[in-house]
């Protein structure tokens, strides 16, 4: 089973930290059915004039008419939600589970918030991921690997692999890539997903969340 994993927000506490942080999992039947529905909706929307050097993510659609680097020929620059609402729908009719943690970083405690940055990633990461990794036989984690955390990858992923291993209770293949949204077609996606379930907390917008919300599977929310 391949698993796609994505996250939003962060874990600061500095002013300016989002008060929320994300970590969201796509989890499609048939990865190549999700990889067709990504390369055709990237080809429409570069079709449609954007730039092909700007990457094409949910944030970056939505924000189009303020960014000058996207031409007023672009199709959807005065209505930027139109494609993120349509790819929503067409991911909403594939056979795919999502995943997600959602933290309500206001009521970390003080003493969780002096630990290391990456300590708290792991352990928030791993409530999401070791369930849906354990239920497989064989599993391929993928995780974009222009993440916005400071975690340091090898640590990340022995931590993740000991996690599994020892609530799998025995060895079985489990592999971790840290790959890139443009070549891996399950991690775009999963960028939109988390996204939407973002805004829904940080921003209290759930319209992109309600086109998706029936595929959720597992919804965990901490201090709340």
């Amino acid at each position: 089973m391949n698993i796609f994993q994505d996250e939003s927000g962060d874990l600061g506490f500095k002013a300016g930290s989002s008060d929320y942080f994300i970590v969201t999992l796509l989890c499609p039947d048939h990865s190549k059915h999700l990889g067709n529905v990504v390369r055709k909706f990237k080809g429409h929307i570069i079709k449609s004039g954007w730039p092909v050097q700007l990457e094409i993510k949910a944030n970056h659609l939505h924000m189009a008419q303020y960014n000058n680097s996207v031409p007023s020929t672009y199709k959807y620059k005065a209505s930027p939600d139109v494609p993120i609402l349509e790819f929503l729908q067409k991911l909403a009719s594939l056979s795919v589970v999502i995943d997600a943690i959602v933290v309500n970083k206001a009521r970390i405690n003080d003493d969780l918030r002096t630990l290391p940055y990456g300590v708290l990633y792991n352990y928030y990461s791993k409530s999401v991921l070791v369930d849906r990794i354990i239920k497989y036989d064989e599993a391929s984690l993928y995780i974009d690997r222009t993440s916005k955390q400071t975690h340091k990858m090898k640590h990340f992923d022995d931590y993740l692999y000991t996690e599994a291993l020892i609530a799998k209770g025995h060895n079985f293949p489990f592999y971790i890539e840290h790959g890139d949204s443009n070549v891996i077609a399950g991690i775009s996606a999963v960028d939109f997903v988390s996204w939407a379930l973002f805004r829904k907390y940080e921003m209290k917008d759930d319209s992109f969340w309600k086109v998706i919300q029936s595929k959720v599977e597992v919804l965990k929310q901490y201090y709340f």
